[in-house]
């Protein structure tokens, strides 16, 4: 089985997921997108962890593409990199065949596990940031990697893209606006 999340990817030889980013009370998709060649039904799970410290000052401040890898390189070493037991961490919604689960918590929220393992969140709140894991689980599939994650940040607003702004991924859609910044992406709010 190989199983990835579609987001961009960059640094030196770490392999970290770049953020991804949404305004908030927009919907967003988290992708993961896995192959197999088993026929057995798979099971998707999809876990949120918080960040490790507050982000909202994040939040109000997209990052600032001169800082660099330094910025990059601090911020996940601040802001993920803990031990589950000093952070939130909970099911948000699991599949089996066309059965989805959400948890207790997430239950009066527009939440759905689209494509064969998107997490789509209706409709982001502030406490939507955070680290996001996809797990899948085939019985008779057993090799490679079988979890991914993707780092989401909700934004309190949408940041304009310079004329030079190379992002992967934009989309601004009536109901959705999410990107994936590249390292050399110009963004500027105001």
């Amino acid at each position: 089985m190989f199983l990835g999340v579609c987001v961009c990817v960059w640094g030196g030889g770490s392999h970290r997921v770049t953020p991804l980013y949404t305004v908030l009370f927009q919907s967003v998709v988290l992708p993961c997108q896995y192959n197999s060649v088993s026929t057995q039904t798979p099971v998707v799970q999809w876990v949120y962890k918080s960040y490790c410290r507050d982000r909202t000052r994040d939040s109000f401040n997209f990052p600032d593409s001169g800082a660099g890898g330094g910025y990059e390189t601090a911020m996940t070493a601040n802001y993920l990199d803990c031990a589950d037991s000093s952070r939130t961490v909970r099911t948000v919604a699991s599949m089996s065949g066309s059965s989805i689960t959400l948890s207790e918590y997430y239950k009066s929220r527009d939440i759905s596990i689209i494509n064969k393992a998107d997490l789509r969140i209706g409709e982001v709140q502030w406490g939507d940031s955070g680290v996001y894991i996809c797990k899948v689980v085939i019985s008779d599939d057993l090799e490679g990697q079988n979890e991914a994650s993707v780092e989401l940040l909700v934004l309190g607003k949408l940041p304009r893209l310079s004329q030079n702004a190379c992002c992967e991924g934009v989309s601004f859609g009536k109901d959705l606006v999410t990107f994936a910044p590249t390292p050399s992406c110009l963004i500027d709010i105001h």
